[in-house]
Parts: structure tokens; C-alpha cells; sequence
């Protein structure tokens, strides 16, 4: 998975694509997970380097804690896909997961969340 930071200015993309190339004419597709909310970046170019393929990007649709898919095409040849989390915090630390302060976790020795089976 891949982490962006949620904003509008220029990031570069390191990949280990499916085929190395340097080239001015990739496409690349990145879909909000939930929404369908998406965007399309054409006339990208790529740079190799060392195992990697750098590919400088700006987006226009990332928004904080959310996740998306994407695609890296050369005309109708898949490149790379792969899922990306964009987020500010830093903290590498701290785990970041898409339920967190969304559910209670059960807790036998509560009263409220005992089962009675009859």
C-alpha cells in the first residue's frame, strides 16, 4: 500500500512496475474506495530508478484517512496497481486502520453486552 499526503501538490510515485520504462506517455487512474469518486492523470512521465519507476504526480481528489485504488497504464498495458491510504500523520508508530473509534469491541465483564441463549 501506498501513503500519500492529502493535498494538491506534487508527489512522486515509486513503483516496482510489471515492466521497467521510461516513458512520457503513461496514464494513471485513482478511484476513492466507497464513493467511486475518481480521476485521471494522463501525459506522465517516468524515470527509472534503480528497481524502482518514479513517477511525479498531482492530485486534486485526495482527501484525509480515506482510500483508493490505482492504475498505471502505457496505452492499454498494465503497469502497476495497488491500493493507497493518503494521510498526514507521521507517526509511524501509531496503527492505522479504517474502524478505528467505529465499533466497541466486545467485552464479556460489561453488563449492557451479555448474551442470554435460550
Amino acid at each position: 500500500m501506498i501513503r500519500l499526503l492529502p493535498n494538491t501538490n506534487s508527489q512522486t510515485l515509486s513503483i516496482i512496475p510489471r515492466a521497467y520504462t521510461a516513458a512520457s506517455d503513461l496514464t494513471l487512474k485513482i478511484v476513492e474506495d466507497g464513493t467511486k469518486k475518481n480521476e485521471t492523470l494522463t501525459s506522465l512521465t517516468s524515470t527509472v530508478n534503480g528497481n524502482f519507476l518514479d513517477i511525479p504526480c498531482t492530485f486534486s481528489i485526495l482527501a484525509e484517512d480515506s482510500t483508493y485504488s490505482i492504475e498505471v497504464k502505457q496505452g492499454s498495458t498494465l503497469l502497476y496497481r495497488d491500493k493507497v491510504y493518503a494521510t498526514a500523520k507521521t507517526d509511524t508508530t501509531v496503527s492505522h486502520t479504517l474502524n478505528t473509534s467505529q465499533y466497541n469491541n466486545y467485552d464479556a465483564e460489561t453488563e449492557e453486552q451479555q448474551y442470554m441463549i435460550i
